[in-house]
């Protein structure tokens, strides 16, 4: 019977993101963010050259507005101040620590992994993992600020280097 209820949820879980598409990946890509309003997608990439990250500006964020034919954008102001932005700090030489402006709670650790690849850090419900994306299931609002239901963290075990997801519920 849990297998069976296993199963049901797996296949509940992976509808949510069914048709979405996936943004070109860059070298210096980390991670993207995509939500249940529609299929516009949040893009962050380390600001770095030479081995080293800038740190005036370490991660660049972009949007690719898929609602308009997959042009990128420039987050606006909003989008940037209550959203999709981000506070970051230097730990020390190539290690960062940063989270959303909207959910500062979880942090976030960027740093260079193998062969200089950057990558981001995380923990979600106690599991380690290098983020590759997240999905943001939000309610039906009619307000400026929609309310976010959980997030689902898709990622790679440091470890065994298999992927794997977590679902967050906000409270």
């Amino acid at each position: 019977m849990k297998k069976i209820y296993l199963l049901l949820f797996i296949s509940i879980s992976m509808q949510a993101q069914k048709g979405y598409p996936t943004p070109a990946m860059a070298d210096n890509h980390l991670f993207y963010i995509q939500h249940s309003q529609n299929h516009n997608t949040f893009v962050y990439e380390a600001n770095f050259t030479n081995k080293r990250f800038d740190d005036v500006e370490p991660i660049k964020i972009h949007r690719v507005a898929y609602t308009k034919g997959g042009v990128k954008e420039q987050l606006t102001k909003l989008q940037r101040k209550l959203a999709y932005g981000i506070e970051i700090q230097k730990l020390k030489e190539n290690h960062y620590e940063f989270s959303l402006v909207s959910y500062p709670g979880k942090k976030l650790y960027m740093e260079l992994g193998p062969k200089d690849k950057p990558h981001v850090k995380t923990t979600v419900n106690g599991k380690k993992m290098i983020l590759s994306k997240m999905f943001l299931s939000m309610e039906e609002s009619k307000s400026l600020k929609p309310k976010v239901e959980y997030i689902d963290f898709y990622g790679i075990d440091p470890e065994s280097k298999k992927e794997i997801k977590e679902r967050f519920y906000m409270k």
